[in-house]
Formats: C-alpha cells, structure tokens, sequence
C-alpha cells in the first residue's frame, strides 16, 4: 500500500505541526491538529497488545483535548521542563474511506533546565487521518509507548 505524493507531503505537514506546537508548548493550538470528534489516547504496548482498556490518558473529543489543555495551563503543578518530539517516517496500514490508517515510530524527551535530557517515552503512534476543510486532521492519535514505566507526571500531550 503506497500513499500519493500529496497525501505523504500533507501528512508529514501535519506530523511536523504537531510536534512544533507541543515542542514550542503552543498547547491551546494542539487541539485543532484534531477533529471535532476524535480519539486521543496515550497507552502501555502490553496493554494495547493484550486488548485490555487501562490507559495514563483517554480522551475522545476535541472538546476533551482543550479541558486537558486547561488542566496542563492552570491546574497541575509542575517542574518546568521541555519536550521534544522525534518521530519517523508514517507507514500506510490501511485506506478506509477517505481516512489514512498509520503507524509512526517515535521518541518523546523532556529536559529540565538543571538537568541531562531524558527519554521520556519510546513508541508509535497508531492514527487515522481524515481531510478536512483546514487539512489533514488526526480522528484518532494512539500514543502506545513500548516503555513499561513512565515518569509521575504526564503534564503535556505528547
């Protein structure tokens, strides 16, 4: 299965978007990459492999992702720190309708300022994409880290 050429440089567009927005902390700009109805969830590997629901975060609307915004601004109290996201390249598993099915590998690292980086997570991205009248937008975003321990606190998305 092969994307077309708008279609790879329009998701690379939206996949290097959604990092520059969380990576600069634009987080009141994250919940537009997204549809109005859409899937956001960040899970264990072992988790999602067995089938079993239990996730750090689920959050299945787009109205969802501005509360988790809200909480991330004004609500939990945190060390400041950064991220960076480095992902690879989507890999088309499916066409279904008009929305691309893909899975793309990826690193999260935070950095402190007193601190050395650290991996935060290790993963892929499992997504459905769907255009719309903006662009490509995501309808679903799994986030399924391979890691099985992840640090106290998951302020941003990721």
């Amino acid at each position: 299965m092969r994307f077309a050429a708008d279609e790879w440089l329009a998701l690379h567009e939206l996949h290097a978007e959604y990092a520059a927005v969380l990576d600069a902390r634009e987080l009141e700009r994250w919940p537009g990459l997204f549809t109005e109805a859409c899937s956001y969830k960040l899970q264990s590997r072992e988790n999602h492999d067995r089938g079993l629901p239990l996730c750090i975060l689920h959050l299945d609307s787009r109205a969802m992702l501005h509360d988790r915004v809200y909480g991330a601004r004004e609500t939990i109290y945190h060390d400041p720190c950064s991220q960076r996201h480095v992902g690879g390249p989507p890999r088309l598993l499916a066409r279904d309708g008009e929305a691309l099915v893909t899975e793309t590998p990826v690193l999260v690292v935070r950095t402190k300022r007193d601190a050395m980086p650290e991996i935060l997570l290790a993963g892929r991205y499992l997504d459905r994409v769907l255009p719309t009248a903006e662009g490509l937008r995501f309808a679903q975003r799994w986030l399924i880290f391979d890691n099985d321990l992840l640090a106290n606190s998951i302020v941003d998305p990721a």
